[in-house]
């Protein structure tokens, strides 16, 4: 499977390009980005032999089956339509784009076209969320009742590739601020570790940084068709980070995050807590393997549906839009 990258920033960097070079089904072609430069430095990093600085020149390719998309948000939807347009399957970093109609359009071409199109939500490729989830699905903690999910991080100032100059803080280039960085990310898990959708949903946001349209802080409330409700809390402002989420079931509770690789279960009745430890699973460089790029292969190759498809992460985004302040 030959595969382009678009956009050569942090993630492509860091998680798609490695994922997709450790890959043994995909063939890294080309990668686009565009300053030249840093597409021509990326590919010869790793081993890429085409680098475009132009999106319609990557598409234009007929040497490419798939393209993975790691532009701007604001790029998501028009990218995507064009590779889909061009009978290319799509891989879209999350969000999948910044306006409903865009989702959708997204969602109907590649339906159209017989095309995958996978949203890069990684969370529900993570082995301790993957085990939380046959926990509350085999009934350890009873039903879930109420649950509290943090994702906290400095801010892209301290890991992108551009600093303070990056994309995710203007807001023309971004459309979201921590909502489509961070909140997007919990909105789709909670999703999928209760099975179940999202009935309301109710926003809180705080800018603490001085960019117009950029919420660098947000808190979501949300109560789900089944009764559940809980609180998501995303933000750029804790260099330390967090990552703990709480899930409160009948007959017990689950505690994730507060170990990258562990997970507690703890029962009401005996009073008892039980600590777990889940594999995970490395690159070969020693950094977790994601899931996303070999799931996004899987999908093409099997014809099955990705873990996380347009039309999945379609009512993840058609919750937040609900929620989202009018013009």
């Amino acid at each position: 499977m030959r595969v382009g990258v678009i956009g050569c920033g942090k993630i492509a960097q860091t998680r798609h390009l490695p994922e997709l070079l450790d890959n043994p089904d995909a063939q890294l072609a080309a990668v686009c980005d565009p300053d030249g430069d840093r597409a021509k430095t990326v590919a010869e990093s790793f081993g890429v032999h085409q680098a475009y600085d132009s999106h319609e020149s990557l598409l234009a390719s007929s040497d490419i089956d798939a393209v993975v998309v790691c532009a701007p948000n604001a790029l998501h939807a028009e990218i995507s339509l064009q590779a889909l347009r061009s009978g290319k399957h799509v891989l879209v970093e999350k969000p999948m784009a910044i306006v409903r109609d865009d989702c959708i359009r997204m969602v109907e071409t590649a339906e159209q076209y017989g095309l995958v199109l996978a949203v890069g939500h990684n969370q529900r490729l993570h082995p301790v969320f993957r085990r939380a989830k046959e926990l509350i699905a085999c009934g350890r903690i009873g039903a879930v009742i109420q649950f509290a999910t943090q994702f906290q991080h400095g801010g892209p100032e301290t890991w992108s590739v551009d600093g303070a100059a990056s994309w995710f803080l203007q807001g023309g280039s971004a459309g979201f601020g921590v909502i489509g960085d961070l909140g997007v990310h919990r909105l789709d898990l909670m999703r999928w570790l209760l099975d179940d959708e999202i009935a309301e949903l109710t926003l809180y946001s705080a800018h603490r940084r001085p960019i117009a349209g950029i919420e660098d802080n947000a808190a979501l409330a949300l109560c789900f068709s089944g009764g559940a409700i809980g609180t998501i809390q995303v933000g750029w402002s804790n260099p330390l980070q967090d990552h703990r989420t709480v899930i409160y079931g009948e007959r017990g509770m689950l505690v994730m995050g507060e170990t990258f690789d562990g997970i507690t279960l703890a029962d009401y009745g005996s009073g008892k807590t039980e600590q777990e430890t889940v594999a995970l699973s490395l690159r070969r460089d020693g950094y977790l393997c994601s899931g996303v790029a070999d799931d996004f292969i899987r999908s093409i190759r099997t014809r099955s549906a990705p873990a996380v498809s347009g039309r999945e992460a379609l009512r993840t985004m058609e919750a937040l839009f609900r929620a989202l302040p009018g013009p």
